[in-house]
């Protein structure tokens, strides 16, 4: 007994001599700041396109989990944050580091495996219920579906996703007018930087851009709807040759976002996504000629579900059609893969720019959530169809039009 109180008494000390040691800021730091984060890794296959010889390579069209055939990092994340908190005003940061496949894919220009996906200052102004801001970089209110895996109901992201922002940096306000309407203002560099499927370059003109989000809540809750825009010149957003370049031009989109969780059956969630876009700025520069091209546009719906048949098992379906013309391909980063031609350099001929394609798939996954305390594996099968043909690479010509796709991943949150 007596070694024991003395054993205490001596770790006490010990612990209050280590506490003097560590610098005051680094104490009120570690007290005010939350750290969160996953690991995610994955395996894939894919059949019905080929890869180069002795290279499994990617699937041409899918941004984000377009491994072919192979292990995967997808991402490594840590969150760093100190909550605003609930009082009519105050102030707090938040640090959203990645590492992996996906940072690597965000990052197209160097192929770091290491990304910055959020870093922002964020605090309440005392006006009304409180106008909540965040100055930096903070990903975009576009779309169903989020860079972060856990976020997801399915392994693999949508066309929809791919052809939509990622983040953003500038200026955003939200506030909550009341239970039911919120509504969300931002004044950003411009469409993407150095990220997503359209935008591998940073900002490179003068100009900023505008996106907003209006929010309804009905039903107690159970029916959320979700009006996003967007608009702003966005010149070059690859370094696309056949691009005009300057403060000239609008690329402007309306996404719609509709979630539904009926109280008659709580174990079903649903999710209608439709998107339009266009780019109103490009001009062809084909062999030297100036001639005008029709405008870049995409669009497509994706309807999800839900149902969760136990605690820790789920299952999820994503059915998406989404279609584009010829001048589309270069804005979000399909110009590597021309409609209509083998050769699979330089995108799309003038002849094509006009020219329409459609892409869908079918997606069903199944989650085994928190199956042990924090890890969540899924499994997932995906079929996708696309015309013209797209799939495959440069030696077989592009010319598959459908590939099957089965994965696994594994989720551990901390």
């Amino acid at each position: 007994m007596i070694g024991l109180v003395g054993s205490q008494l001596l770790s006490g000390t010990t612990a209050a001599v280590s506490a003097e040691k560590i610098a005051p800021k680094t104490l009120q730091f570690l007290e005010a700041t939350t750290i969160s984060g996953y690991v995610q890794s994955s395996y894939q296959k894919s059949w019905g396109a080929n890869g180069t010889a002795g290279d499994p390579g990617t699937t041409p069209a899918r941004f984000f989990n377009a491994n072919r055939n192979g292990f995967d990092v997808d991402q490594v994340k840590v969150t760093l944050e100190k909550p605003v908190g609930d009082g009519e005003t105050g102030a707090g940061y938040r640090v959203d580091l990645l590492y992996g496949n996906i940072a690597r894919t965000l990052n197209p220009a160097t192929s770091s495996a290491f990304a910055l996906e959020q870093a922002y200052v964020q605090f309440r102004l005392p006006v009304g219920s409180g106008v909540d801001v965040k100055l930096g970089r903070f990903v975009t209110l576009q779309s169903n579906e989020v860079i972060d895996a856990p976020g997801n109901w399915n392994y693999s992201r949508s066309y929809i996703y791919n052809a939509e922002s990622l983040y953003h940096t500038g200026a955003l306000l939200s506030y909550k007018w009341n239970d039911i309407v919120d509504t969300q203002i931002a004044v950003v560099n411009g469409f993407s930087e150095q990220s997503g499927g359209i935008g591998t370059t940073s900002d490179n003109n003068s100009a900023k851009s505008v996106t907003g989000r209006l929010g309804v809540t009905l039903l107690g809750g159970q029916l959320v709807l979700s009006t996003i825009g967007f608009a702003g010149a966005d010149p070059n957003p690859n370094g696309y040759a056949n691009y005009s370049s300057g403060n000239n031009g609008v690329l402007w989109l309306l996404d719609e976002v509709i979630t539904y969780n009926p109280k008659w059956n709580e174990k079903w969630t649903f999710a209608l996504e439709a998107l339009y876009a266009r780019d109103t700025k490009l001009a062809a520069n084909i062999a030297g000629v100036n001639t005008a091209i029709p405008e870049a546009a995409w669009w497509g719906v994706a309807g999800y579900t839900k149902y969760q048949w136990l605690p820790q098992f789920s299952t999820a379906l994503r059915v998406e059609s989404f279609n584009f013309n010829g001048s589309a391909l270069g804005v979000f980063n399909w110009s590597g893969v021309p409609i209509g031609s083998a050769s699979g350099v330089g995108g799309p001929t003038l002849a094509q720019y006009g020219a329409k394609g459609h892409v869908e798939d079918v997606t069903l996954s199944c989650s085994f959530d928190n199956i042990w305390k924090n890890l969540t594996p899924r499994l997932e099968v995906r079929y996708d169809r696309i015309n013209p043909s797209m799939f495959g690479n440069g030696t077989d010509g592009y010319n598959h039009n459908g590939i099957f796709t089965a994965s696994l991943d594994i989720i551990y949150a901390f």
